[in-house]
């Protein structure tokens, strides 16, 4: 396609200069990296809150399995300060052996600061820390089962936050409880926990009764603990909070992870995104201005090309025309040619049958002995008369099919050399062949089918004469085969030739020879119930090979 062609394309994209498009496709290329790359950033974003959610999740249930298994401790402790309490119906015990037992107790578990029993009222009745002094009323015991709550107790060591867990004396016959076994379990077993995990966030951890009220807080002042420097440590209403309960005690463990925290470890990576952009970008430029400058060095091998290319066209133009009128000239003389050889064909047929004509009024004027040798000498003249009609006739000067030769021959040779009552028939194939072989085998046929009429049935006798031209391999066979007496017994075979003194009937072998020399074939005879005479012809004469190969 001409480069102007491609430039008149009906989409706009081919009018358009290289450069342009270059711009076009980094601008485009700028634009898809920034948008992939906020893309990834803000799904970077959503996994990092993901991320801190399931951090969230897994802190909560950590708080919750270590908040149960220390209340479940101390109530196990609570269980056996009641029994050491008595059984129901009998009076609390106030003396100094059931304060050791249960220091003792309480020593067993170091989260459990202290144990104590109290009577109904909630006035402290005995105690396992030295120095407690008893009454001092402890409000929030429920007497309906184990209450949780969080204060302090007395004596030493005293003065800690404590969280307690009450549990009713059942009094006698089911009635109110006679008093209450209280076990003081350390907030610092909480808190301390709680300071060791390393969330990487800014969070806080509580523990919360069933109103929602906080019973426990880390850190105290209800702030954010932990993270990273700079992080906010107010807690904000779109903080991740995470919920897990506290076994079957009616608690739960919440775990606040400050949303600031974590946009701000999210924003310390942001720089892999923005450097990631950056250098896409800064490649994209290189790459355009390389692909820019390489574009215009192709417009410029374009216009060379398009001037090349309209010159060489120019130049075709004209030889075209040139090498149109030679043709023209040639086909001109070519036809020219072709209606000179039809001419040249029609008048030596013409000219033939003028000697076929003046041969046959001498004939008239001779002997009978004489005579014969005119009638073969006007037959070959007449062969050749008729070839040259053939090729007259022809679409192709120089070839005729042979099959209508050897029709339009045996016809005229039955009409003129029959005197007897044999039949001729002819079995031929279609083959096309030159005028320069096509004249010696016509004539070489010619003598053996008249020879056959005239020789092989004598004194009348009536008999078959055979003319077949069929394939054999890759050349032709001519076979002139009749069922009459034979020759005779001094004629030569094909291997030998007869001598000058020869008959007539010797002079038409040894033409019959010499054609078929001339035109590449091999003759065969057969002496078989008659005579056969096979003509075996290549596609291409062995002269015609030779040089050919040469």
């Amino acid at each position: 396609m001409p480069l102007r062609a491609l430039r008149s394309h009906p989409s706009p994209l081919y009018r358009l200069p290289g450069s342009a498009l270059v711009l076009i496709a980094c601008t485009a290329a700028v634009l898809l990296t920034i948008g992939l790359s906020a893309v990834f950033a803000w799904r970077d974003r959503d996994e990092a809150v993901r991320q801190a959610t399931g951090v969230a999740g897994n802190i909560g249930l950590l708080a919750a399995e270590h908040a149960a298994r220390l209340i479940e401790s101390g109530d196990l402790l609570l269980t056996q300060t009641a029994t050491l309490a008595g059984p129901a119906g009998t009076p609390l015990p106030d003396d100094a052996a059931t304060r050791d037992r249960m220091a003792l107790l309480a020593a067993s578990a170091p989260h459990v600061v202290g144990l104590e029993i109290r009577d109904p009222s909630g006035a402290l009745l005995l105690s396992s820390l030295p120095e407690a002094a008893p009454g001092g009323a402890r409000p929030a015991l429920k007497p309906d089962g184990m209450a949780i709550g969080i204060g302090r107790m007395e004596g030493k060591p005293g003065g800690r936050s404590v969280i307690t867990l009450a549990q009713p004396l059942p009094g006698a016959a089911g009635g109110a409880p006679r008093g209450w076994a209280v076990a003081g379990l350390d907030a610092r077993a909480f808190r301390d926990v709680y300071r060791s995990l390393d969330v990487g966030y800014g969070h806080s951890i509580a523990i919360l009764q069933p109103d929602g009220t906080p019973l426990l807080r880390e850190p105290e002042d209800g702030g954010i603990m932990g993270g990273n420097a700079g992080d906010d440590t107010a807690s904000h209403a779109d903080d991740i909070v995470v919920t897990r309960p506290v076994g079957d005690t009616g608690l739960s463990a919440m775990v606040t992870i400050a949303t600031g925290s974590v946009l701000h470890r999210w924003s310390e990576r942001l720089w892999i995104y923005a450097a990631f952009a950056a250098a896409a970008c800064a490649t994209v430029a290189v790459i355009g201005a390389l692909a820019i400058q390489r574009a215009r060095r192709e417009r410029e091998a374009e216009d060379a090309l398009q001037h090349a290319y309209d010159t060489l066209e120019e130049h075709v133009h004209q030889r075209t025309a040139q090498l149109e009128r030679a043709n023209a000239q040639l086909e001109a003389a070519v036809t020219d040619k072709e209606v000179l050889l039809k001419e040249v064909q029609h008048r030596v047929k013409n000219n033939l049958q003028v000697i076929c004509s003046l041969l046959r009024l001498q004939a008239a004027r001779i002997d009978e002995q004489a005579r014969r040798g005119f009638d073969e000498s006007l037959r070959r003249i007449q062969t050749m008369s008729l070839l040259h009609e053939l090729l007259h006739r022809s679409d192709e000067p120089a070839h005729i099919n042979f099959a209508d030769a050897l029709r339009q021959m045996c016809d005229g040779l039955v009409r003129s050399d029959n005197p007897t009552a044999a039949r001729l028939e002819l079995e031929a194939q279609d083959w096309i062949v030159d005028a320069d072989r096509a004249t010696p085998l016509a004539i070489a046929t010619s003598e053996l089918v008249s020879n056959a009429l005239l020789h092989a049935f004598p004194h009348g006798h009536p008999g078959t004469v055979r003319v077949m031209l069929e394939r054999d391999g890759a050349g032709m066979r001519l076979i002139v085969r009749d069922d009459g007496v034979g020759l005779p017994a001094g004629m030569p075979s094909q291997h030998k030739r007869p001598g000058r003194g020869g008959s007539s009937s010797g002079l038409g072998l040894n033409l019959v020879q010499a054609l078929s020399h001339q035109a590449g074939a091999t003759l065969k005879i057969e002496r078989d119930g008659g005579t056969i005479f096979t003509l075996t012809i290549p596609e291409q004469p062995a002269r015609q090979r030779a040089k050919t190969a040469a």
